[in-house]
């Protein structure tokens, strides 16, 4: 997950559904930018999708620019645009076959696209010097409590700052069951799903850790309308502070 109001990723890796997705790029006719290491683009279009044999084909031209600097560096990332959405994912294996039909730029069908999804729900920043804390054991260790900082907060997820010599989570890990402490009085129970992960450091207020970008799981009525009413309370005092500062 990214930062308030941008995009999360979904990662697709079910064969049938990264097919479908290429596929879509094909009935749409849809750009792709091939993006290299060095630097070199090739903008084309993906020609066709064989899930049998495992591979994509793009179409191209022997005079197109950036074609020769792709092919030679092995492994690119492919960017495009489809139905409102950014997808990309890995290219590898890339030849430049001839046919009878012209070049095509043959590669390896990738394994996963990531789909980059507009964020559904407004993301509250927890204010600076707020202590709101998630809590929860490791599953494999039981007696080991681990308490973290909340940075955000919405009915989709939050931002968690787990603080220096916690033990690593790697993105996809799921903790079944959290206890988030808004404040002495409204506290919630949900499970959650670790989407993304990076170094933190907050000069401001010393804060350092690991962030984890989390999802939601196993979240009930009564922590959906706590959560809501927490959103709208500080979507409230940021509207009340905008009009302060004009």
């Amino acid at each position: 997950m990214t930062g308030a109001g941008g995009d999360f990723e979904i990662v697709v890796e079910k064969p049938s559904e990264v097919s479908a997705l290429l596929q879509r790029l094909i009935d749409t006719r849809a750009l792709v930018n091939i993006l290299a290491k060095d630097g070199a683009v090739l903008t084309t279009m993906l020609w066709w999708v064989d899930p049998a044999e495992q591979k994509i084909a793009f179409s191209v031209d022997e005079k197109q620019a950036g074609l020769e600097a792709i092919v030679g560096v092995g492994e690119s990332s492919a960017v495009t645009y489809v139905d409102n959405q950014k997808l990309q994912f890995l290219l590898t294996g890339m030849e430049v076959l001839r046919g009878s039909q012209g070049l095509a730029l043959q590669c390896q069908l990738p394994a996963s696209v990531i789909r980059f999804q507009r964020r559904r729900f407004f993301r509250a920043q927890v204010p600076q010097f707020s202590t709101i804390s998630l809590r929860f054991r490791m599953p494999q260790d039981p007696d080991q409590v681990i308490v973290g900082r909340v940075t955000d907060l919405s009915i989709d997820g939050c931002g968690l700052v787990l603080p220096p010599g916690s033990p690593a989570l790697e993105p996809g890990f799921v903790i079944p069951s959290c206890r988030v402490d808004i404040d002495p009085e409204e506290r919630f129970v949900a499970g959650f799903e670790v989407r993304r992960v990076q170094p933190y450091s907050d000069a401001q207020t010393g804060l350092t850790g690991t962030f984890l970008g989390c999802r939601w799981s196993r979240l009930d009525g009564s922590a959906e309308r706590l959560l809501q009413l927490y959103v709208n309370r500080q979507q409230k005092l940021q509207r009340l502070m905008a009009k302060g500062r004009r």
